[in-house]
């Protein structure tokens, strides 16, 4: 943190000069920090010393008055007083080195400030009386780190002002491009569940009278298991008879029991078969882990990796709510974990027990502090309508409490239950409540799911997997009843059996049914789809969730462009939503690095045109681009600030994330990519939240917001309203794309034009349709408030089938037609003349034949 940096930090209450900051800095560099700051203070004789001012703040507990203004008073304040503390220092002898920082910070201090006060928008009043006395003020030494209040003053719009997924009205009108295609996520659109009722074929249940009910996926009929743990001491009682299950009548493969009154609560268990080898429960709701163990028991008998009973909590006062309809809609997804999103947030909710803490300080309680914390109302804020969390379901350990490291995100891929979830951040209650905060904010979350293969070994003693897992399970011909073939990770590929098949769907339904998801992401489909029957898990998972959740959403990491993937079932598809586009991504991160001239559009022009019909999921960057390293000409295994290193040439993050959403009616990013933080996902994955006190930044994530939700609220961008001339344009000279999106039911048209070029162009001629329509600029990244220099109107006219308008370097204008909406026929409409395009030398270089 630079010098200037730190005195803005501390003015804004985002740092405090603590020791590990101010050794950085010497004496004299810190007496002017706060020589500046007195000068909102005339009244006061004495500056006092750094190790008085920062003991003062350290022990107050309560605000002072000053404290208590609105930011943007504080901003105005220390304008002011900056500039007296400039004017007063001009005539004293300083020495060379200050005047020369003083002579050449002077303006740009200025001009932060006055970029900190554009940025403040409806600042929240001061906290109440009651809010105060719930919780004191956290120490100055707390507040490093920012909140939601800090998201709230970065934000104009409120989390509420676009509601996604409010379920239709009616079956909206379908471009007939899309209606020839047959996709999946068309053909739900007016679906009705089949179903009302869901209960999986393995788990638990609990009975009024303290029994419980336990059923478990065996694989055969001939093997005899008995429940065992500290309610029969563990095997040794003299009624085990009672604990041991039998095959059902319905399917002999599937055993079950009924247990005998108890308080089963958090009680560990195991399975032991007739010859005394045990087992875990795979169906079990958790599996023990040392920070679930920690939190939740005062002794316990066992430290060895068990299944868990947990008796959900009853909501009877609260009536279930509708599930999110995520049919048709266009999605912005941030792509995270939990830990990465909350370790460096502070929570700013005095009701909370966690007021002035961050997410680092409570691992073991993590969902319980996004859900409090305002984490859910932060992702709204920022435009994202969906949240994507990276598997949650049991995996092999990766921390403990008292660990010197954090959890790594990677091992979550190496799962070894898909019923289970991870209990070292929460309890399933807890989850649930999670996911029902963000549901508050109308944010959708999916899960990230690896049914493609799993891990047959995992963990250190006494807590080893490998003999009690997977390979315990055996089917009717005595061979491993889960076991495929190898992969080259070390892992196992599902054998797709009808029997696993159901039991990975009855693990997917749970999680929406059960814990509230509103989709899940199918990881490694390819693999999935390479297997045999693995194209009919797809397509019976696809429609296990429309018969029961057809509000839900299915994706699929699918690389390589199989159109089956995301056709409908009917039409012989797997029934996926969507797919992931491996060539553009490999096109994306090989021209993000090049010199504007060596862009190849022409290839990018190829493939957009090809691959419309597709309708993937582009993203800038996820998990694996962002940490799996590629090759030194591509921006992979880095956060594109990083690879970019460029200072203005980081708006090209602007411009070419645009370029990714507008290309399709689904996008996905992580938020480390907006932060602009340096590293890749291994290295720095917490996301972090301070990186927006830097006003370039700030800028950045405001933009990005206000195009989600651009994006978000134009139907014209809704996947049933895709055609084949969604690429209107490509202006192969300047490195223009234009995207032009009709909503087929009102004729409105959105034209979304992206410069991924490093210059400015004024006047820019684009052809639109009609012919003198007006359009209003709704997006334009040139804004005053994103840093730019406002030089385009609200509206545009257009004139002989053309609108001009400023484009800056790196630039995102998106019109909006206003007015002379024109319904677009249903049958084919045929192509217009070839429309000549002028460049700056007044030569025509480019003709294209558009769609009107």
């Amino acid at each position: 943190m630079d010098f200037i940096s730190l005195w803005l930090a501390y003015q804004l209450n985002v740092v405090s000069p603590t020791p590990d900051l101010a050794r950085d800095f010497s004496n004299e560099e810190m007496q002017l920090v706060f020589q500046i700051a007195s000068t909102e203070q005339p009244s006061q004789l004495a500056e006092p010393t750094v190790e008085q001012r920062s003991a003062t703040k350290s022990n107050s507990n309560v605000s002072s008055d000053a404290d208590q203004e609105p930011l943007t008073v504080k901003i105005n304040n220390l304008g002011q007083g900056l500039q007296v503390a400039f004017n007063d220092n001009n005539g004293n002898d300083l020495s060379s080195f200050w005047s020369g920082v003083l002579n050449t910070l002077r303006e740009s201090v200025m001009r932060i400030i006055k970029t900190l006060q554009n940025l403040i928008i409806n600042v929240p009043e001061g906290e109440t009386e009651e809010e105060a006395e719930l919780v004191s003020e956290p120490t100055f030494s707390q507040l490093r780190y920012l909140g939601i209040k800090d998201i709230n003053n970065l934000t104009r719009l409120s989390a509420r002002e676009i509601n996604d997924f409010a379920p239709m009205a009616k079956k909206p009108v379908v471009s007939p491009d899309v209606e020839k295609l047959r996709l999946a996520s068309v053909e739900k659109l007016d679906q009705q569940p089949k179903y009302n009722q869901f209960e999986p074929q393995v788990g638990t249940r609990f009975h009024d009278d303290g029994s419980v009910t336990l059923r478990v996926l065996v694989g055969n009929d001939f093997e005899r298991l008995h429940v065992i743990g500290d309610f029969n001491n563990w095997g040794e009682a003299e009624n085990l008879a009672d604990y041991q299950l039998q095959p059902t009548a319905k399917n002999p493969h599937i055993h079950a029991v009924t247990l005998p009154p108890d308080d089963y609560h958090k009680k560990q268990y195991r399975l032991v078969d007739q010859d005394g080898e045990q087992r875990l429960d795979l169906g079990a709701t958790m599996l023990s882990t040392p920070a679930f163990n920690e939190r939740f028991y005062d002794t316990l008998s066992s430290e060895q990796l068990n299944s868990i009973f947990w008796k959900p909590t009853a909501n009877q006062n609260q009536e279930q709510p509708s599930p999110l309809d995520l049919r048709g809609k266009q999605l912005t997804i941030a792509e995270a974990d939990v830990l990465s999103l909350a370790l460096k947030w502070q929570c700013q909710n005095p009701h909370s027990g966690f007021y002035g803490d961050t997410g680092e300080e409570h691992i073991p309680r993590l969902y319980n502090f996004v859900r409090e914390c305002g984490l859910p109302e932060a992702m709204a804020k920022l435009g994202y309508n969906t949240v994507e969390f990276m598997p949650l379901d049991t995996h092999v350990d990766f921390w403990q409490p008292d660990a010197e490291y954090l959890p790594d995100w990677r091992y979550s891929y190496q799962t070894i239950s898909f019923y289970g979830k991870h209990p070292d951040f929460g309890s399933p209650d807890e989850l649930r409540q999670m996911i029902d905060a963000f549901h508050e904010t109308d944010v959708a979350v999916l899960l990230d799911v690896v049914y493609s293969h799993y891990s047959p070994r995992g963990n250190n003693p006494p807590r080893e997997f490998a003999p009690v897992g997977f390979s315990q399970y055996v089917g009717e011909d005595g061979n491993e009843l889960y076991a495929g073939n190898l992969t080259e990770w070390g892992t196992r590929r599902f054998n797709y059996t009808p029997e696993v098949r159901q039991n990975l769907i009855d693990a997917g339904l749970v999680n929406l049914i059960d814990y509230g998801f509103d989709g899940l992401r199918i990881d490694n489909v390819n693999g999935i789809d390479a297997q045999p029957n693995g194209r009919e898990f797809l397509r019976e998972l696809t429609e296990a969730v429309d018969a029961y959740r057809p509000q839900a959403v299915v994706i699929g990491e699918g690389y390589f462009g199989d159109p089956i993937l995301n056709r409908s079932r009917d039409a012989g598809g797997a029934g996926l939503l969507t797919t992931y586009s491996d060539r553009f991504y490999l096109w994306f991160t090989e021209n993000l690095l090049k010199y504007t001239e060596e862009i190849d559009t022409w290839k990018l022009d190829h493939m957009l045109s090809e691959d419309w019909s597709l309708a993937m999921l582009y993203y800038p960057g996820n998990h694996d681009e962002f940490a799996n390293p590629g090759n030194s000409f591509q921006a992979r295994g880095r956060y594109l600030a990083d690879a970019i290193d460029g200072g203005e040439h980081n708006q090209k993050i602007r411009s070419w994330s645009a370029l990714t959403m507008f290309a399709s009616s689904y996008y996905l990013d992580m938020f480390q990519l907006w932060t602009m933080q340096e590293g890749n996902l291994n290295s720095n994955s917490p996301v972090d939240w301070s990186q927006l006190t830097k006003p370039e930044v700030a800028q950045m994530v405001q933009f990005q917001g206000d195009m989600k939700r651009f994006f978000r609220s134009q139907p014209a961008f809704a996947p049933y309203n895709m055609h084949r001339n969604m690429l209107h344009w490509v202006d192969h000279e300047n490195k223009v794309i234009v995207f032009e999106r009709i909503d087929y039911e009102t004729g409105q048209r959105v034209y979304a034009v992206t410069n991924l070029g490093d210059h400015a162009i004024e006047n820019y001629a684009l052809p639109v349709f009609p012919e003198e329509a007006k359009f209003e600029i709704a997006l334009d990244s040139d804004r005053e408030i994103y840093g730019g220099e406002g030089n385009n109107p609200t509206y545009t006219q257009a004139q002989d089938h053309k609108v001009e308008f400023s484009l800056d370097a790196y630039g995102v204008v998106g019109l909006v037609q206003a007015d002379g909406y024109q319904p677009v026929p249903a049958t084919d409409i045929p192509d217009e003349a070839p429309i000549k395009r002028t460049g700056f030398n007044d030569e025509p270089f480019y003709t294209e034949k558009y769609r009107p």
